[in-house]
């Protein structure tokens, strides 16, 4: 048969999972109403499929409109049309859980339902939905809890600090899109997760919780979390080549050599009619990189730890490099990086170079 027949029951049961297990009256008592709703929706649904799902034994026009809108009358009809379906029911107890849900309904405020009788009731809506249309219901009673949406957050951090070297939840908003505007993960995922930040933080330091609320959250987290590793291991290569750290770490990057000319003492461009022109070489890196501040270092040291930088202007130092033969060529450069720190310094980030791999 087809599902679709069933779709709104199927919503109607999904929606009752949302709150059986949230332990609550209100969240049973809306249980227990969706579950009884799914029912009647099955039963006046399938009095009125086409005559190929019933034979001879479908009931006519006549025989529905006299029920009148009456779920005990429909239930009934069911019954005389569809008996060979129903081995094993018995109506009384359908008729029984659906007086519960009237009054559930409308005299509901400050009221409960049996959890016994909550779980009777969803068993028995998920065997009608399977006699009557041919579909298992499969609900997933995940116990939601603050202990797995901050096991779930742990791991999400864990994918960010292999994008980024550092932890990111205590990061604004703006440094947030800076750092991976690169497009290793994309900006509706950095939205989301910044979303799911605030919501974890408000869960963990709320003095009271929302159960509904909490469980949004977790969903939310377990659909982040799952593109987020998704993206994270599509871009693995890149985020590997992407993270350097400060000396006295060695690093190898690629890119293209240039000689640039910048303003010098004594005022660095403030006054260029009397400044000194000073000529520094430029790698022009095919992609950016970020470089890291090593554990030890201060974050307010020289070396502080800077994001998708493209330009690295290089030392030669101590190795007595001779940049010339590489003018304008593509190269790959063996150093250690630096942080600027006088004006003499034209990109946040140096590297005295060790030796040159052409």
């Amino acid at each position: 048969m087809n599902k679709t027949w069933a779709s709104g029951a199927i919503e109607l049961l999904k929606h009752a999972v949302g709150h059986i297990n949230l332990n609550t009256a209100f969240d049973k008592r809306i249980a227990f109403i969706s579950t009884d709703n799914a029912v009647e929706i099955m039963v006046k649904i399938y009095l009125s499929l086409p005559k190929q799902f019933f034979g001879d034994e479908r009931p006519s026009k006549k025989e529905i409109d006299d029920c009148n809108n009456s779920f005990t009358n429909y239930l009934s009809l069911l019954v005389k049309c569809a008996d060979k379906k129903l081995i094993g029911f018995d109506p009384g107890d359908i008729e029984h859980y659906h007086r519960i849900r009237n009054t559930l309904y409308h005299d509901g405020t400050g009221l409960s339902v049996d959890q016994e009788y909550l779980n009777a009731y969803f068993v028995l809506a998920k065997l009608l939905l399977k006699r009557l249309f041919n579909v298992d219901f499969q609900e997933h009673h995940e116990k939601v809890s603050l202990e797995k949406l901050i096991v779930n957050w742990n791991h999400i951090e864990e994918y960010l600090t292999e994008i980024s070297e550092r932890r990111l939840v205590d990061k604004d908003t703006d440094k947030w899109a800076e750092e991976f505007s690169e497009g290793l993960i994309t900006m509706n995922l950095i939205e989301d997760i910044n979303n799911l930040r605030q919501l974890r933080n408000k869960m963990v330091h709320s003095k009271s919780i929302d159960n509904l609320e909490l469980r949004e959250a977790l969903q939310k987290s377990k659909l982040v979390l799952q593109e987020l590793k998704k993206q994270v291991e599509n871009n693995r290569e890149a985020i590997k080549d992407r993270n350097f750290f400060y000396e006295p770490s060695i690093s190898d990057i690629k890119g293209k050599l240039t000689l640039n000319k910048f303003y010098g003492p004594p005022t660095f461009g403030a006054t260029p009619d009397i400044d000194m022109i000073e000529q520094v070489w430029i790698l022009n890196l095919d992609k950016t990189i970020n470089v890291h501040q090593h554990d030890h270092n201060p974050e307010e040291g020289i070396n502080s730890t800077q994001y998708n930088i493209d330009r690295i202007q290089l030392a030669p130092g101590k190795h007595n490099i001779d940049f010339k033969k590489y003018q304008n060529k593509i190269i790959t450069v063996k150093g250690m990086f630096w942080g600027e720190h006088t004006g003499h310094h034209f990109t946040p980030v140096l590297m005295s170079v060790i030796d040159v791999l052409a």
